[in-house]
């Protein structure tokens, strides 16, 4: 995914300009994505979620075939 299709996703979700998005608003960017798969279970850590955590996590997430799909 390209960087600024991230970081406008992540600005988009962080509504109060903190930096951090909640572990649900995560989770549900994840699935927008089509990054998430609908079995998979993720356990909030409790950690903030910054946009370099954001990016990593959409970088390293393999799409799913329903995502690669919906681009048709």
């Amino acid at each position: 995914m390209d960087h600024s299709n991230i970081v406008a996703m992540f600005e988009m979700m962080d509504t109060s300009s903190k930096g951090t998005i909640s572990f649900v608003q995560y989770k549900e960017a994840l699935k927008t994505l089509g990054l998430l798969n609908k079995d998979e279970v993720l356990i909030d850590d409790g950690h903030i979620i910054t946009l370099d955590k954001f990016r990593a996590e959409v970088c390293i997430r393999p799409a799913s075939p329903q995502a690669s799909a919906r681009k048709f």
